[in-house]
């Protein structure tokens, strides 16, 4: 079950539904209001302009994994491509949603969405675990509990 995309199109659904939740919350930070030119108000009837628009990176761990209470970023490819936390520190990325499923893998119990801005901060701050794995590839670590303290939570849910 390592194909990515299988697991995101498997749980879209929920995916969405938690999203839809978080929106209040990603409101202050990705949120753009715009007045409407004079032109718009009175030729096609609106007076202001709401933009939202952000990227997503989505990530979902087994449930054996859930009481680290971390996000795990890839740090080193076995190819030695470009990872995530590259991407990331490039600033590609705006919000993760990071979730576990169940132990029968058909439901997700522990989401968290976080602001990348603040995993951002955190590397820089060099406040995260580095680890490797044994066929060759490293990640890097961030506690939820950091990623608060740097204003990084937007959204929690525990089914569990």
């Amino acid at each position: 079950m390592n194909n990515v995309r299988f697991l995101e199109n498997k749980f879209s659904v929920e995916i969405k539904e938690h999203i839809n939740k978080a929106i209040p919350n990603l409101i202050n930070t990705f949120c753009q209001y715009k007045a409407a030119t004079d032109f718009e108000d009175g030729n096609l009837c609106f007076d202001l302009i709401f933009n939202m628009n952000f990227t997503i990176s989505i990530r979902i761990r087994k449930y054996k994994y859930i009481n680290y209470n971390d996000l795990t970023i890839r740090s080193k490819s076995k190819k030695g491509f470009k990872t995530e936390i590259d991407k990331i520190k490039e600033g590609l990325a705006q919000i993760y949603f990071y979730a576990y499923m169940n132990q029968d893998e058909n439901k997700l119990v522990k989401i968290r969405i976080a602001n990348v801005e603040a995993i951002r901060k955190l590397t820089c701050s060099k406040i995260y675990e580095h680890k490797k794995n044994n066929d060759g590839t490293e990640f890097f670590t961030y506690k939820f509990t950091d990623i608060k303290k740097y204003n990084g939570d937007i959204y929690q849910y525990d089914y569990i």
